[in-house]
């Protein structure tokens, strides 16, 4: 059990099986043609081939012009109180993975904000946090032939992780759609140093597998080992993704 974005108590397997989901939809054309059609002309004219730096027009344009940002405390856009009231409703369809219901205590008003894992939908609504971000850039630069999955630490946050060249060689490189440029590239200690961290595992997730990238984050893996303690809980959670 662990403690998802918004602070109530989630599922492991919950996770998993939303992980395992988007992985598969990172496999559909018919998704990927789709939100490759969302970049503007004028992004892909800047890129010759979208990677490594030239990855920055796509990151500004997703972060500043296309997605935007849902805080965990909203103020109510009728009569700016607030925060508002929130409270949490299972999804009523399989696209959506649970509703936060805001209620102004004010004005009464009320806000509604579904939690999708559908590509498509995240990509119709444009608006989201960590998740659908790293969700929907996912899809994009997979629609590009730049392999990439969805890496989660566990804690609050999740980004995504691309096979590019480097020297010659292909390696996973940090994305994280939600950050500036140039941390949003290749930051991996970011978090660890920055937002104060403290690592047990992170995960990265693809279609068949997942994999133990907890290493590749931090600069304390001595510290990270005694967090886990003398059980490596990696093989079972392989076993319960493969099983979704």
């Amino acid at each position: 059990m662990f403690l998802d974005n918004l602070g109530q108590l989630s599922s492991q397997g919950s996770s998993f099986r939303l992980y395992k989901r988007v992985s598969e939809q990172y496999n559909d054309k018919t998704i990927l043609n789709s939100v490759k059609q969302l970049v503007p002309d004028k992004i892909l004219e800047s890129s010759t081939n979208l990677e490594n730096q030239s990855l920055q027009p796509l990151l500004h344009w997703f972060k500043y012009d296309f997605m935007k940002w849902m805080p965990k405390e909203l103020p109510c856009p009728s009569c700016n109180k607030g925060p508002m009231e929130i409270q949490i409703f299972p999804g009523e369809s399989a696209a959506v993975r649970y509703t936060e219901n805001r209620r102004c205590n004010g004005c009464g008003a009320m806000h509604l904000f579904p939690r999708y894992f559908g590509i498509l939908d995240i990509a119709q609504a444009r608006i989201g946090r960590c998740s659908e971000w790293s969700i929907l850039f996912g899809a994009i630069l997979n629609s590009f032939s730049i392999q990439t999955r969805l890496v989660h630490d566990f804690l609050d946050h999740c980004w995504n992780e691309s096979s590019l060249d480097e020297n010659g060689k292909m390696n996973w490189v940090h994305i994280d759609s939600t950050l500036e440029y140039p941390i949003s590239f290749n930051h991996p200690y970011y978090y660890e140093q920055n937002w104060g961290k403290k690592y047990e595992y992170v995960l990265a997730f693809g279609a068949t597998d997942l994999e133990d990238v907890t290493r590749n984050y931090t600069q304390n893996w001595q510290i990270v080992q005694k967090r886990r303690g003398k059980k490596n809980k990696l093989e079972e959670f392989r076993r319960s993704y493969l099983a979704m």
